[in-house]
């Protein structure tokens, strides 16, 4: 009962809405899983997102309990190197009004399993791990570009470059990682993006 109660007042500390692992938790693997898996019930306050990943729930309202967002809920799984793909990543930079049924999310390796809501497609450039979400989202488009843009190239580039000046997104990461990429015409657009 000692366990179960120190796990509780660790998840309690947590902020609402946020993804956890059990790994995270303090505690022996048994004791941490038994707690963990206590508090995950229906009425407790967190909810098992796949094994191993916990999401801390926000107070209930009248209209019911939250769900947590498969793209967070991807993005926590997945862990670094990261970014939305596709018609997904098009959209979240403005470069398209498509809005996809399900996000995609490109990963670094085997893609996660167990989740639900959300597309997972495997990269292999290992180096993605040093870019944000963000710079990986910019990453997919510039590897796709023209697919799922419906802005062409000159007005792709001033928008990435507006992106990078008022958000925290480094180009030269992104140039650096995507000297790791192999696909057609990337370093082209590249170059092109950060030349003066």
């Amino acid at each position: 009962m000692r366990a179960h109660g120190a796990v509780a007042e660790w998840v309690d500390a947590r902020p609402t809405r946020s993804f956890f692992a059990s790994r995270d938790v303090p505690g022996t693997t048994s004791s941490v899983e038994s707690a963990l898996s206590r508090l995950a019930r229906p009425d407790g306050p967190i909810q098992r997102v796949r094994q191993g990943l916990y999401w801390k729930k926000p107070p209930a309202t009248v209209f019911g309990t939250a769900r947590p967002d498969p793209t967070q809920a991807a993005f926590a799984a997945a862990g670094p190197g990261a970014g939305l793909a596709g018609a997904s990543a098009a959209n979240a930079l403005g470069l398209s009004t498509q809005v996809p049924r399900q996000p995609t999310i490109a990963v670094v390796g085997r893609p996660p399993k167990g989740l639900h809501g959300v597309r997972l497609i495997s990269r292999a450039n290992s180096q993605r791990i040093l870019l944000n979400h963000r710079e990986v989202t910019v990453l997919e488009v510039l590897r796709d570009f023209p697919a799922h843009s419906e802005l062409d190239w000159p007005d792709v580039r001033a928008r990435i470059r507006r992106l990078a000046a008022e958000h925290d997104l480094d180009l030269d990461a992104v140039v650096k990682v995507a000297a790791s990429e192999r696909r057609a015409g990337l370093g082209a657009r590249v170059a092109d993006l950060v030349t003066t």
